[in-house]
């Protein structure tokens, strides 16, 4: 099985030690061409051939042709004492039933060795074979990326190893690139997506994210020069940046989270991003990741309590509950990084804790909207832990009106009308908030049976009589009418403005020109905004 002059007996212990540092299926050595040296082990499984045939054959014939790229590189790049690997790789197609089409493959080159290296093919591949979708240059897509990272980071966890994402950033490219003859242009992109993947963890490879960024998950340990070195080498000796990210095993739902939102601003930050601003993209991700956690954690979080008055009588509806943080930090941005790091279900609970705390240290008259994310609606057990909150009380959930509002369309109307009907089967009141923005559409009024909308303050804030904002407003209440639902206009910051929604037929408003928000649910109004003229008495709704 080995070929060649028989070695000695130091330079068989040597080359043992090369070969024994993998459990591997099958073991073979190559020199500075790439041709196989000596080979032992299971190669028919792997290759359709016997090891003893493999010897003197081109190492990249075992492989499939689109890995010609990434075996360049290992063999080029690796330095002395330097192992890479295991990760996963396509093997050449096998005429044989069932003959494997994936494994794992692990590199190292012992300096006693000289140009020599010493490989490891296992069929047991570090990625349980799963199928990551690359696109023609070898990049492998931002979704499998992202779903590949999960599975990776608990294998890491499993095996003791830490991991960061490093997300580098090559400025100029894409026009580098497009002064390029096609063909070396291609051959250059291959050559990037090729260091990526010799050094990233599991064969993973790298993302092309945005122009001119990609990212990639290594071991922490392996240190960001080489990677950058390499880079720069690849592409005609461009200058890249790198900015990295430490991932905690043990937290592998977080940092999933962290990841998405660090991509997201990545890909937003523009090509003309300067370095310094490169790298706080990550290291604001990773505050705002921790600050956030702290909030939930912490219940880091102030209630404000705005009224929601009939506009027929000037009486007080409800109170509806509007987290506020500190003083300096947007609401509404720290709403949108709950989102973006998937945390809103977490603080969705401790908000509606509150209310529910609130609720039984008023009487029972006041009655608190909770705001509450379509996504964590939809979050398998979310519905059952909000029921759960006011399991004994069917008093509290007749007082606790929830308003379901999504920035992200809802992909399954269905099963949220269904959620729905089971929070209003319960006896909460469910509103659908800033109908008219964003994704909510007349398909949701269609499809989701609710007890009542809000309609968006676009419409209503600069609203005046005839105007087209008017004539959708009138339309919407209408058919609100036919269908049973209520309505309720938001942002109403003036006396013309009140009066014009109650002659639509609004019901029910909320905005400045009744009150602020609230330290307290508890309000008197100051005057009662008189009935518009020629108004039919409205209805009272779910008292």
């Amino acid at each position: 099985m080995i070929e060649g002059s028989p070695p000695t007996e130091d330079a068989s212990l040597v080359r043992l030690l090369g070969l024994a540092f993998a459990g591997a299926d099958l073991v073979f050595e190559i020199d500075n061409d790439g041709v196989i040296v000596f080979a032992l082990g299971a190669a028919e499984r792997l290759t359709g051939r016997p090891d003893k045939a493999l010897v003197g054959k081109d190492w990249a014939s075992l492989f499939n042709p689109s890995e010609s790229a990434l075996l360049t590189r290992l063999r080029k790049d690796l330095a002395a004492g330097e192992r890479r690997g295991p990760m996963r790789v396509d093997l050449a197609p096998q005429d044989a039933p069932n003959a494997p089409t994936g494994a794992g493959l692990s590199v190292f080159r012992l300096p006693q060795l000289g140009s020599k290296l010493s490989c490891a093919l296992s069929l047991s591949s570090p990625t349980g074979g799963y199928p990551f979708t690359r696109d023609a240059s070898g990049f492998t897509s931002v979704d499998s990326f992202a779903r590949s990272t999960e599975y990776l980071l608990e294998e890491a966890r499993q095996a003791g190893l830490v991991l960061s994402l490093d997300l580098v950033e090559v400025r100029g490219l894409r026009d580098r690139l497009a002064q390029l003859p096609p063909e070396d242009a291609e051959e250059a992109r291959q050559s990037l997506q090729a260091v990526l993947r010799a050094d990233s963890y599991g064969g993973l490879g790298g993302a092309e994210v945005g122009v001119d960024r990609f990212a990639v998950m290594r071991s922490s340990e392996a240190p960001p020069e080489r990677l950058l070195q390499s880079v720069g080498a690849a592409t005609g000796g461009a200058i890249p940046q790198l900015a990295r990210m430490p991932l905690d095993c043990a937290a592998t739902s977080r940092n999933m989270r962290t990841m998405r939102l660090a991509l997201d601003r990545f890909i937003e930050a523009g090509s003309d991003a300067a370095a310094a601003g490169f790298s706080d993209t990550v290291a604001r991700t990773l505050r705002d990741s921790s600050r956030f956690r702290d909030i939930v954690e912490q219940s880091g979080f102030q209630l404000a309590y705005q009224p929601v008055v009939s506009l027929e009588t000037g009486r007080l509806h409800h109170f509806e509950a509007l987290a506020r943080f500190s003083p300096d930090t947007s609401p509404a941005e720290t709403i949108q990084l709950a989102e973006d790091l998937d945390m809103i279900q977490a603080f969705d609970l401790s908000v509606v804790r509150s209310i529910v705390r609130e609720l039984e240290a008023q009487p029972q008259t006041t009655r608190i909207a909770a705001n509450l994310s379509a996504h964590s609606l939809m979050i398998d057990g979310f519905l059952e832990e909000i029921l759960g909150l006011v399991s004994d009380s069917r008093d509290l959930r007749r007082r606790l009106i929830l308003e379901i509002t999504e920035t992200r369309k809802i992909q399954d109307l269905d099963r949220a009308n269904s959620l729905i009907a089971l929070l209003r089967k319960a006896g909460h009141i469910v509103c659908l908030d800033d109908f008219g923005a964003g994704a909510a559409s007349l398909d949701y009024l269609r499809r989701l049976e609710v007890d009542f909308i809000k309609i968006d303050g676009r419409y209503i804030q600069s609203m005046t009589e005839g105007s087209r904002d008017a004539l959708v407003v009138k339309h919407l209440v209408a058919l609100c009418k036919e269908l049973g639902v209520a309505t309720i206009a938001e942002m109403i910051e003036t006396t013309s403005v009140a009066r014009l929604s109650q002659e639509l037929g609004v019901e029910l408003g909320q905005g400045w020109a009744f009150s602020k928000p609230l330290d307290t649910p508890k309000w008197s109004p100051q005057s009662t905004p008189k009935p518009a003229r020629g108004r039919v008495g409205a209805r009272e709704i779910w008292i």
